[in-house]
């Protein structure tokens, strides 16, 4: 017995010295960290760029309705004369600001915006007058003659107003296949029907454009429709429109952690007082915290990472070494088994010497240089705080994910090494392989729905079903109990032994074969007894 765990231990120094001792794997292994934090990076920027980012030009907007469009543009009109307000009103004038600037800056400190925005709105809503030929002196017509006139300087000042981004075409009368021109030739984003029926249905309205996945000048544009629609409803109806915000109002609650009580807050006498006394029973969950508690899916998707990799390459190995008479070399001294198993540890040991690197390279900066991590980016102190890096390290998801890639890469190493040992190329492997290939992609589809509902029946089906066992298991060790973790251990320990003896059967008899055995029906004969 000690003779074959030694010659299974020479095979696994052999096959882990060999690939450790190379340049490549330490610089694919040096460089792996690095590759996937610059790709979540690059990733949460392309997600934020793309959330954020708005589409640049014209509309149009065909109305069928008594002047709804007209309406519109004023609610338009009166939010970019709010947000220039206050941006007036929070910056000091400046020397070379014009002298309208200045008088409106007075103006927003003895009197209230709405009431200014009201009285710009009189003289600006549409249609437009021509302002070029107003006279009078009163700050409402100079402010409304300059406003018309100076739109580079108004976005200079208050970048996120409408015309920044988006610009009505006024032109009367397009018809539609002059728009449909137009969007064809990109010289618009898009146009807006308004049907005669808008306030009591908006079953007919239509946003036409090219761009279908681009939804940010619809979206723009029916807030404020909205907006019109409802105050028009509220009028009808006698209630202000502040009055039915308030009736609107939805109720929210703010999701928090229980804290355990103390001791002396634990009997009936004092159960009321702990609250009382100032003492806080629960905590207000953060948005770290809360994805804290994805922080097992890093572990599931690593685990699947390394077996799915580890696995192929050990059945690559087997055919290379196989299709290169390599194996009946090693098979003079060693006994079929010892080899599989050898070769298969020798793997494992491989990807734990790549797992502990990087734990380390990871670990390091951040335990060692959290200070320096601050002072470079503020916002990282409330993540170093929130315990979501204490999450990824638990030892019990460390200690698991031990024992879960011990058992998976053994159930998916024996699969796909007995496959390797029946081919004589790697075409031949890989088509044979593709039937596990696909049963391993299944955790990975599911592994959100899981980590949403991780007591779930999903989960727990999912967790007694061999192939899926491993990864499942990395998302809900924390709340599963322990009786249940030593039932599935134990059956996913016996289920890994038993794809090991149906290993052994064909590696041993399909190591040394020439030919491929015919499908199926040719391994089970191989796992029977036959050649």
């Amino acid at each position: 017995m000690l003779d074959r765990l030694y010659s299974v231990w020479l095979i696994a120094q052999r096959d882990w010295f060999e690939a450790t001792t190379t340049k490549m794997f330490w610089l694919s292994a040096l460089l792996m960290p690095v590759v996937t934090f610059a790709l979540a990076i690059f990733g949460m920027v392309a997600a934020t760029i793309a959330s954020t980012s708005v589409s640049v030009g014209s509309y149009y907007v065909i109305d069928h309705s008594d002047g709804l469009a007209q309406e519109i543009r004023n609610e338009i009109l009166r939010s970019d004369l709010t947000n220039f307000m206050f941006v007036l009103a929070d910056r000091d004038p400046r020397s070379d600001d014009e002298e309208i600037l200045r008088d409106v800056h007075e103006a927003t400190q003895t009197s209230t915006i709405p009431v200014l925005v009201g009285s710009f709105v009189e003289h600006l809503q549409h249609p437009q007058r021509d302002f070029t030929t107003t006279s009078g002196d009163s700050l409402a017509k100079r402010f409304s003659v300059w406003w018309s006139n100076n739109k580079d300087r108004i976005i200079e000042l208050a970048p996120n107003v409408s015309f920044a981004q988006y610009e009505e075409i006024l032109t009367p009368n397009l018809s539609e296949q002059e728009l449909i021109s137009l969007l064809k030739d990109e010289e618009i984003l898009g146009y807006f029907i308004i049907p005669e029926t808008f306030v009591s249905s908006s079953e007919n309205a239509k946003f036409v454009t090219e761009k279908i996945l681009k939804q940010d000048l619809a979206n723009w544009y029916e807030r404020f429709a909205t907006r019109v629609i409802q105050n028009k409803k509220f009028a009808e109806s006698n209630i202000s429109r502040e009055t039915a915000m308030w009736l609107l109002q939805r109720a929210s609650f703010r999701t928090s952690r229980a804290i355990a009580s103390s001791r002396d807050s634990r009997t009936d006498s004092t159960a009321g007082t702990a609250s009382s006394a100032g003492e806080e029973t629960t905590k207000e969950v953060t948005a770290w915290e809360a994805a804290g508690e994805f922080a097992p899916i890093v572990y599931q998707y690593i685990l699947w990472f390394l077996v799915f990799i580890g696995a192929t390459v050990l059945m690559t190995n087997t055919v290379e070494e196989k299709s290169t008479k390599l194996v009946e070399v090693l098979l003079s001294d060693l006994d079929p088994v010892e080899l599989m198993d050898g070769k298969l540890l020798g793997s494992a040991l491989t990807l734990l010497t790549v797992v502990g690197l990087w734990i380390f390279l990871i670990s390091l900066p951040v335990m060692m240089g959290s200070g320096a991590v601050i002072a470079f980016l503020p916002q990282a102190e409330e993540f170093l705080e929130s315990g979501v890096l204490n999450s990824i390290f638990n030892p019990l998801h460390v200690i698991n994910f031990v024992i879960f890639f011990v058992l998976g890469f053994s159930f998916y190493g024996y699969s796909l090494s007995a496959l390797g040992s029946v081919c004589s190329n790697i075409r031949e492997a890989q088509m044979m392989a593709t039937p596990i290939n696909l049963i391993a992609i299944v955790p990975l589809i599911l592994m959100f729905p899981i980590a949403l509902d991780k007591t779930g029946p999903l989960a727990t089906i999912m967790s007694y079903i061999p192939p899926f066992t491993p990864f499942v298991m990395m998302n809900v060790v924390a709340e599963i109990d322990w009786l249940n973790y030593v039932i599935i251990f134990t059956w996913m320990s016996a289920c890994t032994l038993g794809v090991r003896w149906l290993a052994k059967q064909v590696y041993t008899k399909g190591i040394l074969l020439e030919n491929k055995p015919a499908g199926i029906k040719g391994l089970v004969r191989l796992v029977g007894g036959s050649s």
